[in-house]
């Protein structure tokens, strides 16, 4: 039976060989919201996508069942693919510019009522084409200009949930709170 023999600097040279490792704290994200949101007085997403704390890329997953020949075994095979939603963890501001950015396309989906519009077409929700947007994923390396690494395009993006908030006399740590995405499919870009 051969050895081999495998030190640090090997394990280095084929690590650097695959680009080096990855870190998870160099990443940004792009929203693109449905045209409709973006009306006057609305917050800009540019302004707010700086202050993502964390973010997972999306997850994509087998829905299967099982499969038997002649009953003699159950052979288990996929049937579709399902995706998780993203959640998305923000760093509050004293202004909560960016909880007003996805309370506001929350609005734009179901109208409450709780605008100056009024109540007219009230809880009506908006058409599936109407409300989804975009949202880009990236990672960068280490390098100095930041090269991108990977890069993932969430298709057809709403809000499904955002988190409440916990207030308290005992917390002195930042304010944030989560929004969770979902999406019709996700795309690999780079």
């Amino acid at each position: 039976m051969a050895t081999t023999n495998f030190g640090v600097s090997d394990f280095m040279a084929k690590i650097d060989g695959l680009g080096s490792y990855a870190k998870a704290n160099k990443f940004t994200i792009q929203i693109i919201p449905p045209e409709l949101t973006k009306r006057q007085g609305s917050v800009d997403p540019a302004t707010i996508d700086f202050l993502a704390k964390k973010v997972s890329f999306p997850a994509r997953t087998f829905g299967t069942t099982t499969y038997r020949s002649a009953g003699m075994f159950g052979l288990e095979v996929p049937y579709e693919t399902t995706y998780e939603p993203v959640s998305i963890s923000f760093m509050g501001t004293n202004d909560y510019t960016v909880r007003k950015f996805w309370l506001d396309w929350f609005e734009f989906i179901q109208r409450t009522g709780d605008t100056a519009s009024g109540s007219v077409g009230r809880y009506n929700m908006k058409y599936y084409k109407q409300f989804k947007g975009t949202v880009t994923i990236t990672s960068y390396d280490e390098e100095e200009g930041m090269n991108e690494t990977h890069k993932i395009k969430l298709h057809d993006a709403w809000p499904k949930t955002i988190s409440a908030i916990e207030l308290g006399w005992d917390q002195g740590d930042p304010l944030e709170f989560d929004v969770d995405l979902v999406y019709s499919r996700w795309t690999h870009e780079t």
